[in-house]
């Protein structure tokens, strides 16, 4: 499994996002924030989340290394 904390600040981050796990249609994955568990492959499952606030991206199964490369640009650097 794949864990990281990410940020999608804008809807142009939003669209490069989802157009980057489209790509990616074997592997299992979801961001959740809070008590919301949304399909990070959805534009408006995204942007119905507060994009203020930084969420977990997860991924199970069949993880490329392609995918974890292209969605580090969204991970939220560590204090």
């Amino acid at each position: 499994m794949y864990s990281k904390t990410i940020a999608i600040p804008s809807l142009e981050a939003a669209k490069k996002f989802v157009n980057i796990t489209n790509r990616y249609s074997d592997a299992t994955m979801k961001i959740t924030s809070g008590y919301y568990v949304i399909d990070p492959r959805s534009i408006m499952g995204i942007l119905s989340l507060d994009l203020n606030k930084p969420f977990q991206f997860e991924a199970c199964d069949n993880v490329p290394s392609e995918l974890i490369s292209e969605i580090s640009q969204f991970e939220v650097a560590k204090n």
